[in-house]
């Protein structure tokens, strides 16, 4: 036996003794204590699972949370300010998640702690009855994602905030229907007080093909295409006659690979995720350009303009999510392109109509959410507390 196999060996028998200390620990400490146990990406504070927190520590001060952060994360200390905090994947956090009465997460597997991620469906499908799982959601669903099915995460709570979403994961999503409510993301209740900037900002999404790619990313048809749209010469000069600079996103997931993408124009910002908070950019940016990010509901939400770049449309519905009910060109809320340089025209002829929002895309949003309040974690909430 190699030294590598014998590490993973002993990794994974410290993983089994850990939880098995763990489990009669976390429930002998906090179990019957009616504690939340909140969450999102382990080294952020900044989306559905950080607006609930807060909701509770401002508006229900009665309810005992905890928040999981990893502790070297730039945003441990602002969640700390709100309220009780525990390290991400520390023995601490172990426990509150065998002895916590509800899980609330954005994103659903990564509830468990690093250290026990490859326990994940076992420890979250074996958690006791009386302990619930709630699926606060990252962003609004429009594909279909199977690994979101009810067999599959046994959730008890599945968060939408749309109607047609609501009615799609009911049909196909398998779950109940008192597990499925329609209350409006926790993030949303944010959205209604912004003061809009002379900015652009480009966010596309990731692609699951692109993971391990390392260097190889330059070589792959995402990177040539984004870095044509960046680099384009009349898009930068078309931008800065209009008087707006440009912001440049990668996703969470794209991060690592930020320096391979270059800007030779002081106009345009390649965006470390560590140096911005999305939902801020979102709020002060007058126009989005993106692919297939669910932050474009976000950005619908507040009844701002978008456009929309699908040049690998086809394969990204293969491989990466499927088709659901919404699509883009019969529901959607900006144009569609399919190359650069179609891209560039639309943003030319958007700039020329005042950087607005058309009456058509307007309609479609007004269809898509219906609910349009700040109430949207008080109602989560009070779905949250009719599980007991």
């Amino acid at each position: 036996m190699n030294m590598s196999k014998i590490k993973r060996v002993l990794s994974t028998l410290l993983v089994i003794l850990k939880t098995l200390l763990a489990y009669p620990a976390g429930r002998l400490c906090y179990g019957g204590k009616h504690i939340w146990l909140v969450e999102e990406r382990p080294n952020q504070a900044q989306d559905n699972g950080y607006h609930f927190f807060k909701y509770l520590n401002t508006c229900r001060p009665d309810r005992r949370c905890y928040y999981a952060i990893t502790k070297d994360s730039p945003k441990y200390q602002t969640v700390a300010d709100l309220g009780d905090v525990v390290p991400y994947g520390s023995f601490r956090n172990w426990m509150l998640l065998f002895g916590c009465e509800a899980i609330l997460t954005t994103h659903i597997w990564s509830t468990v702690p690093i250290d026990i991620w490859r326990f994940k469906e076992f420890i979250l499908k074996h958690r006791p009855k009386a302990q619930k799982l709630v699926f606060l959601q990252h962003g609004v669903l429009y594909a279909d994602i199977p690994s979101l099915y009810s067999e599959r995460t046994g959730a008890d709570l599945f968060i939408c905030s749309a109607k047609p979403e609501y009615d799609y994961v009911m049909e196909h999503y398998h779950y109940k229907r008192n597990e499925v409510v329609f209350t409006g993301l926790a993030r949303y209740d944010a959205l209604h007080d912004f003061t809009v900037k002379k900015q652009i900002l480009i966010m596309p999404t990731w692609r699951t093909w692109l993971q391990n790619l390392g260097d190889g990313l330059k070589d792959s048809k995402y990177f040539r295409q984004w870095n044509q749209v960046i680099t384009d010469s009349e898009f930068l000069k078309a931008a800065k006659n209009a008087g707006y600079c440009i912001l440049f996103y990668p996703h969470p997931n794209m991060q690592r690979y930020r320096d391979c993408f270059v800007s030779k124009d002081e106009s345009l910002i390649i965006a470390d995720e560590y140096k911005y908070e999305i939902q801020t950019l979102l709020k002060e940016s007058a126009l989005l350009i993106t692919d297939f990010s669910s932050v474009f509901f976000d950005f619908a939400y507040m009844r701002k303009p978008m456009l929309f770049f699908h040049f690998d449309k086809d394969r990204y519905a293969i491989e990466h999510y499927q088709k659901g009910y919404f699509d883009h060109e019969r529901d959607g809320f900006g144009k569609v392109a399919y190359t650069a340089r179609e891209l560039v025209a639309d943003f030319e002829e958007i700039l020329a109509q005042g950087v607005t929002l058309s009456e058509e895309y307007s309609r479609r949003i007004d269809r898509f959410f219906p609910m349009y309040d700040q109430k949207n974690c008080e109602r989560i909430c009070q779905a949250v507390e009719h599980l007991f």
